[in-house]
Parts: C-alpha cells; structure tokens; sequence
C-alpha cells in the first residue's frame, strides 16, 4: 500500500482551516455556506495488525498479490443424503478430511451448523420458519466418538447458534489430517432466509444444508460468526464427493460433475443432453408432459435413484430437486480453458415452472449470454462444467448464489429486462466470491459490488444504447444526498435499519468501479481487474489486497480514493458556480466542490472564438486543501457561453444539476 504524508493522528481527519474543537458534522454543514475553507484531508490507508503480521509471516505481499507463504486449509467431503420431498426431511452422513496446511496447530476444530438459523432459541437477525435445526447424531474424530460437553474437561464438542466447536483427541499439528465422520438430520424450511427451500413440495432448493468446515485462514485463525440470516458467508475450498437419494421421477442437478448419468436418465433426456452440451439454441430436456409421462429418469431401485456428483476446489455444494418444473438447456462458448486454442463449450441449465414464471421461458438465454459475457471480460473463462438455474417461486423475489448453482424468484409481472439483470448478476458471482473467495460476510461489497459492476457491463450487450453504470449510480447519489449512506467497510450483520446495507455493497461500489476506471485509464484498470481476480482464484483476498493491486498496476497512491469513498461516506459535489468577464477581455470560470471528497475532473468551456476548450484539474488541486479552482479563459477564446463540469459523467458526482453554467 502506498503511504501518504498527509495528516492523520489518533484516528482523528485533519481539516485545512478548521479548528480542532469543531465537529465533523459542524464541518459538512459549514462546508455547504462556505467555499474557502472546511477541506478534509483523506487519511493514509492502514491496515489492520492482523493483515500487516500476515504479511511479516510472507503470506501477503505488499503488492496485493498472495505471498510466497500463502497457505490454506483443505477439506474433502464425502456426503451421502437422502431426502423425503413429502416432509423436507433429510438424512445424511458426512466424512470430513481436514488437512492442517497452515503452520499452527490445532488444539480446537469449527465448523458450521447454517441450518441451526431455524432452531428454536437461537441468535437470529429476523424472524425466521422454526423447523428444528441441524439433529447430530454420531460425532467421531480420529476415530473417537465425542459427546457434546465441556471443551475444558477433555475431547468433546459443543454448540452455539449456528457454530459448532470440537475438542479433538489429540492437537492437530501443522501438516497433520484429521477425520471427523458426523451423521445428522435437518427438516427443511419452507423459506429459509430467503435462499433456499422448497415451493409446493415439488421442487427443493437444497443450501448450507450439512456440517461444514469454517475457514481457518492467516488473518484471524478460526473466522467462524454465527449465521444471522443477514450477512452471508465466508467458506473455505474443498473437495466434495456426494451421493444423493430422491424418488424415482426427481431429477437433480448439483455443484460439480453427474459421474452416473446413465443410472439416473432415461435414454431420451441422455440424447437431449448430448444435443445441449454443443448447441447455441434452446433444448428441452423436460417438458410438462415427460414430467407427467414419468419419462425424464430411470425407475431405479425399489423407487429410488441416487444421484452421484464430484466437485474439485468449490466453497460449497448445493442442490436442487424437483419433480415438476420445465428443464431447459443450451450450452456458452467460453474462451479456451485447456490450452487447445479453441472455445469451450459449458452447459446452461434453466429449471422453472410456465405457471409460476412464465418469464422464464427465456432465461435459458440469458445464462448463457451472462457465462459468455462474463468469461471474456474478467479474462478468466468459466472453470466449471455447467451453470444451473432455478426458479424459486415462494422462496425468493431476487436471487443467490452458489457455485454453478443459482436460485431466483419468478419475476412474475416484471419486464424481460429484469430477469436478464438478476441472472446476470446471480452469475457474475461465480466469479466473486465462488472462484475470489471473499468474505462476504465482512465486506459484502467485494462481491457484490463487482458483481452488480459486472451485471451493468453485460447489460449493454443485449440492451444497448444506455450507460447501465450512469444508472446504477443514481441509486448510491440519492442515498448521499439523502446522507443515508453508511460506511462501506462496515460488517454486513452490523448496519442500521434502511438504505445502508444495499447502497454501501451493491450501487455504490459499482459506481466506484467505473469512476476508477476513468482515474486509470480503461486499458490499465481492465489489468488490475483481471489481475485480482487470477491471482486471488481460489484463494482469500482482503480488501487491502484488492487495494494494493489496483494501485501497483497504476503505479499511483489512491489512498485518496480508498479513505474517501470506502472508508468514509463523503461525498463530490461539483459546482458550477460562476463565469466572471475580465475587462482586460477573457473570463474567470470558478468551480466549487462543495463535498469532502477529492476527484480529478474535467471541465469543457464553450467560447465564441476558440470553440469548446478543456482543462483537467488534477486530484492534488483537491489535497492541497483548495475547496475551489479558478480557470481563466483568454480574451481569444471570446465569450463563455456554456460549461459543463465531468461533461461524460463518470465523477461520482452526488449532484449533477449544479455541474452546469448557465443553470438548466
């Protein structure tokens, strides 16, 4: 991180002209009246101690790439489960391989109970369906069986809310694997939280559904925060090997690969499988009238099928099952992923119902643009074989997220444009944070926000003509100029009621995303873009290595940027404010702003003798603690007739009515 000389003591922000007994808020209020004064210096960036002693032990670098010492924790799964659709009830059994990489040991072991949101009694940001929690019943590690206890007397486990801690047998030392085999079972809710369920019992939405490994990482150790239905999730990468029993007549797609096709499907959905896998149009695997008929999946055994999935290096497994909606599929051309020269096919899968979401009758297209769309702008081709989505009715009005695996409402009584927008966006996660594994839980905005960037920029292919990243922005300008905006370094289980959650992780960092890329340069940003996300694939970027990326690749300190905008909540406000004839013949253009924040900005003047003249004001103008500038036009240039402050738009400009002289 590049360190700035200017003043920053006690955690307090030095005002230029402004004495240290006046407050923060006196200052925001004077700095509306005055136009001389009142100019905060944006702070240098500091990272926390624990970032800066990950970085002496060499596992960050200084650059924001991961260091020579980088090092995580490994799980492999393997999960046998079956479900009754006709009660939600699932039974399963878990062998956790837990491999310590890391150069500690391990004298405790966590892991997380999610679906202990719904028990009885448990901390919980809002009311939520009680359907009992995760029941435990075996719980062995190192083959010792544990019973729940005291941590203090011996080997046990415990549990608290959603988080479960183990005492093994013995301290797990650095190198060393330990086994924990679980057997458990969980009534699923109807709506859990809004990201998984079940609709009608005829179709399931199966998330954070099993006991699963926290993340142990070289920041905080165990990072393992109870589950409060709000914030979402920080998980590690692992390996998964599951197997999972349904009806006969239920067909299931899952995170990861189908190893047993042919003991699921009937020869018809196989042939149309085929044909998806290297088509560019729609198929359907499975109409209403296969469901009825019973001809989409073999009989199985006595019944049942069990279905047999693989998945390499995910943060997670979730499935979906169902035994009535459509399936539709198509497969996207992604750039080469195995080094042949040629595009990649993936498969796109679209599962719905015509009667709850007829919408969807085009949704199948839409995940297929947004994988295309996606794989090409962030130079990193989609890894994984399929990318599935489902239609949630009664569970869900937006979307979420898991690897290959989305869930979304119906969108009923909304335009084309809207389904686009939240499979867009649904699927730009799978890059962050499914592939740049970022914590969700306390920085919601590296996920969200580049995702809702990335959405805006896959908008434009399909619905051109409009900045999509202008339009976005208007969401984050009025909560600023409302001053409802809350800080987006603030954990995402810990903001105020209103505004605050959504501005500071989805509008406001995308617009930020597009006003960086104009203080870069685009050819340079679209670098350190893609260089964050290759380097940090797979692994656990903070924000100070998201920081420190963008600005070796620019070779510029953007402390200003970062303190400013994702820090602090101020705001740019550029004015206008006047055009002052000279007598000696030219004019004095002044131009305020009235917000705390430093931008560069550009100003176009249009004159009666030398056309349209344009000045860049540099960001040093601002942090030099000048509130205005004056520009003095030459008697040549004739009359000022008009100006126009950021005359493209990409300032996050929180007032743009005032950008203007004359006014209108």
């Amino acid at each position: 991180m590049a360190r700035c000389n200017r003043l920053r003591a006690g955690g307090v922000i030095a005002i230029v002209g402004l004495l240290a007994t006046t407050s923060l808020w006196d200052a925001s209020h004077l700095g509306a009246q005055r136009t001389d004064a009142l100019v905060p210096v944006p702070a240098p960036v500091v990272p926390p101690p624990f970032y800066r002693a990950a970085q002496a032990r060499g596992s960050r670098d200084g650059s924001g790439a991961p260091g020579d010492g980088y090092w995580q924790n490994w799980t492999t799964y393997d999960l046998e489960a079956s479900l009754d659709p006709a009660t939600g009830r699932i039974r399963g059994a878990v062998t956790i391989h837990y491999e310590n990489r890391s150069p500690f040991s391990l004298r405790l072991l966590v892991l997380h109970l999610y679906q202990n949101l719904h028990k009885e009694g448990v901390a919980r940001s809002s009311p939520e369906e009680v359907t009992g929690g995760i029941e435990l019943g075996r719980v062995t590690v190192a083959g010792q069986e544990l019973e729940e206890g005291d941590l203090r007397a011996g080997p046990a486990y415990s549990v608290e809310n959603t988080v479960m801690t183990v005492r093994p047998p013995e301290t797990v030392e650095a190198g060393d694997t330990v086994t924990l085999e679980l057997d458990w079972e969980v009534t699923l809710p109807q709506n859990g939280s809004g990201r998984m369920g079940h609709s009608d019992r005829e179709m399931y939405f199966i998330a954070y559904w099993f006991p699963k490994m926290a993340v142990f990482d070289d920041l905080r150790g165990w990072d393992a925060e109870p589950y409060l239905g709000g914030a979402e999730f920080y998980d590690s990468f692992g390996d998964y090997r599951v197997s999972l029993t349904v009806p006969a007549g239920w067909t299931v797609m899952a995170t990861g690969n189908l190893e047993n096709p042919e003991d699921v499907y009937s020869a018809a959905t196989l042939a149309r499988l085929a044909e998806a896998a290297t088509s560019d149009d729609r198929v359907e695997i499975a109409t209403p009238e296969d469901r009825a008929a019973r001809r989409v999946t073999t009989a199985g055994a006595e019944g049942r099928l069990t279905y047999r999935f693989t998945a390499d290096s995910v943060r997670d497994f979730t499935w979906t099952t169902s035994d009535a909606q459509r399936w539709d599929a198509t497969s996207a051309l992604v750039p080469d992923r195995d080094g042949d020269g040629s595009e990649d096919r993936v498969l796109i899968h679209s599962f719905w119902r015509e009667d709850r979401a007829p919408l969807w009758e085009d949704q199948w297209l839409y995940g297929k643009q947004s994988i295309e769309h996606h794989s090409r702008f962030t130079g990193f081709p989609y890894p994984w074989p399929h990318m599935t989505s489902v239609e949630g009715a009664d569970i869900i009005g937006g979307g979420m997220e898991f690897p290959m695996l989305t869930l979304i409402g119906s969108y009923m009584d909304r335009a084309p444009q809207d389904l686009f927008n939240v499979t867009s966006h649904e699927l730009a996660h799978m890059w962050i944070p499914m592939i740049v594994g970022s914590n969700e839980k306390r920085h919601a905005w590296m996920d969200e926000g580049s995702t809702t960037f990335l959405e805006d920029q896959s908008r434009m292919e399909l619905w051109p003509g409009v900045d999509h990243h202008r339009l976005e922005a208007q969401q984050y300008f009025s909560a600023a100029a409302a001053a409802v905006e809350q800080s987006m370094m603030r954990h995402g289980d810990y903001y105020e009621p209103g505004a605050g959650y959504g501005i500071a992780s989805y509008s406001k960092p995308a617009t930020l995303m597009a006003a960086l890329r104009v203080v870069m340069g685009r050819d340079v940003w679209e670098e350190a873009y893609r260089t964050f996300v290759r380097e940090w694939s797979y692994k656990h970027p903070t924000p100070w290595d998201f920081f420190n990326t963008f600005e070796r690749l620019s070779e510029q300190d953007l402390d200003w940027f970062w303190t400013s905008f994702y820090f602090e909540t101020w705001t740019v406000d550029f004015d206008a404010v006047s055009v002052q004839p000279r007598t000696a013949g030219g004019a004095t253009v002044n131009i305020v702003n009235r917000g705390f924040a430093p931008f560069p900005v550009t100003i176009r003047i249009h004159t009666t003798g030398e056309g349209v003249l344009e000045r860049r004001v540099d960001v040093s103008h601002w942090l030099d603690g000048n509130r205005s500038i004056d520009l003095e036009v030459p008697p040549s240039a004739g009359s000022v007739t008009r100006v126009e402050v950021d005359p493209l738009g990409y300032a996050p400009d929180v007032d743009r009515a005032n950008n203007f002289w004359p006014r209108g």
